[in-house]
């Protein structure tokens, strides 16, 4: 590991030894506990920034993220490494849901629209046996997308149709563009088409297919949370005919990985495992995420996800660090990264503000603090610590598109991590389709009007108005529209809006 580790002691010239996470010194509260090197509000805009200004290959005139899926820092240049399109592109539409309301910031809209364009050109042909569907894989370097290594040419995963298929429907409400629901639509429709019985061994969807014949590469992925965030998705805006496929899948998830911990199957670049050997945190903590956002489904979400958090931290986590807990990516490739550490992070924090259970949110900003050590003001976020490779290689996906994310995503549950200075959406239930942020004054429109979305603010509104209507401050309840100060301190209110345009209007203070 590239951390100096020591043990605080005075060395032999007097002087306290410096403990270095990859080039930043450690930063200790006093009682010992890692704190981070920055806020979590500068590791976002490090890595937007650099996002936003990702350098163009000349050879063809792309962006590196449309065609590769990492890079090295010294010197920076591309990694010649297996593509991930679908999954780097449906983690960068996780990211703009988020970015985009915390920062007001439009164009990464573009970026991400050039992205599912992009992928949706490449898709497979409709004369194959899984016709009209993206690939999760793709040779570096070409910005051409039919299929690579570990998955093999002509090859996808399904897990990845479904994760793509549900940021096609986000870019839809995002955009108002009815061509994304049409392709979020095909890819669920696609996958009902091949659903079968599933079992300890064989997941409802394979793993890994042959596109052209539809021969089975690999039969099992605990990740099914990803059509059943799809079928969910459509179901709300009216297609009903996916319910009984999204309770089929979910009876299986119960039934088999919930049970039995068998959670693998997400990575692109790892080896087939035919005996299910592997096991990965993704596929755990992402299940977790969802029972935690729809707890009212299920009467026993509080043991479901102390548990699937708990099996993360005893399977994968790391050895404590200033009571930091790293985590591993997976099984076979076993090293803590910034982005799992991240997201194991965030979830805790979850956990703990819909729980009570106060020791979880303690360690989910302990592993977020390590997690920061990641990232550098000059925008490079690499992926984890260890030579000779990650702490100088940054990948599109763990060190932006699936690490970002977790950093907005604990904000709207530890609000005291966001800035102070700075008015931000931390959270909404509902795709925000635009939003500006003017001094004393948040304007916004969102897709779904019966939603709440929760701010950080430097002001306590005097209004809040809705389609052009004041609403009342008052608790927040099922049937009426409202707004709430939830911390006077921290300037954090929630709104409940119950239509589609809001202001938040505040004043001077005297």
């Amino acid at each position: 590991m590239l951390v100096n580790f020591s043990d605080g002691k005075l060395s032999s010239n007097g002087r306290r030894k410096m403990i270095y996470i990859n080039d930043h010194e450690i930063a200790l509260d006093m009682e010992e506990k890692l704190e981070p090197w920055t806020s979590y509000g500068n590791v976002v805009r490090y890595a937007m920034d650099f996002i936003k200004n990702c350098p163009i290959d000349k050879r063809n005139n792309l962006a590196w993220y449309l065609q590769y899926s990492c890079f090295w820092t010294d010197p920076l240049r591309p990694a010649i490494w297996p593509d991930n399109p679908a999954g780097k592109f449906a983690w960068a539409m996780t990211t703009l849901t988020k970015y985009f309301p915390y920062s007001g910031d439009k164009s990464f809209i573009d970026i991400v629209r050039q992205m599912l364009d992009r992928l949706w050109e490449y898709r497979t042909p409709d004369h194959f046996e899984w016709k009209d569907v993206p690939y999760a894989s793709a040779h570096p370097g070409t910005g051409i997308y039919f299929g690579s290594r570990a998955d093999g040419e002509f090859v996808t995963e399904c897990d990845k149709i479904a994760q793509v298929g549900r940021a096609y429907v986000d870019f839809y409400e995002l955009s108002g563009e009815e061509c994304y629901l049409q392709i979020g639509i095909h890819c669920a429709d696609e996958l009902v088409r091949h659903l079968r019985s599933g079992n300890e061994s064989q997941s409802p969807l394979p793993f890994r297919v042959d596109v052209r014949s539809g021969k089975i590469i690999e039969e099992y992925t605990a990740d099914m949370i990803q059509p059943v965030r799809l079928f969910e998705a459509l179901i709300d805006l009216g297609y009903t005919t996916y319910q009984p496929y999204l309770e089929h899948i979910w009876d299986w998830i119960v039934q088999n990985p919930i049970q039995n911990n068998v959670w693998k199957g997400y990575f692109e670049d790892i080896r087939i495992d035919p005996e299910n050997a592997n096991r990965d945190q993704l596929s755990a903590l992402e299940t977790a995420r969802y029972i935690m956002e729809n707890t009212a489904k299920f009467s026993d979400w509080q043991a479901i996800a102390r548990n699937l958090i708990e099996w993360v931290k005893g399977t994968l986590g790391g050895h404590s660090f200033f009571t930091a807990i790293p985590i591993h990516e997976q099984k076979f490739c076993y090293y803590p990264m910034g982005s799992h550490t991240a997201r194991f992070g965030s979830l805790c924090c979850m956990y703990a503000a819909l729980s009570g259970e106060e020791n979880y949110k303690e360690m989910g900003i302990r592993s977020l603090n390590w997690a920061t050590y990641m990232a550098n003001e000059n925008g490079l976020v690499t992926v984890g610590i260890d030579r000779p490779d990650y702490y100088n290689q940054c990948w599109f996906t763990d060190g932006y598109f699936d690490y970002v994310p977790h950093f907005l995503h604990a904000m709207a549950f530890v609000p005291e991590k966001a800035p102070f200075n700075e008015d931000h959406l931390l959270y909404s239930t509902s795709v925000v389709q635009d939003i500006q942020y003017q001094p004393l004054s948040i304007r916004y429109r969102i897709f779904q009007p019966n939603s709440k979305q929760k701010f950080r603010l430097t002001y306590l509104p005097v209004t809040v108005q809705v389609d052009g209507k004041e609403i009342p401050q008052q608790e927040i309840t099922p049937d009426r529209a409202s707004w709430v100060v939830e911390s006077e301190d921290l300037k954090v209110i929630q709104i409940q809006p119950f239509g589609r345009e809001i202001t938040i209007l505040g004043r001077v203070e005297s």
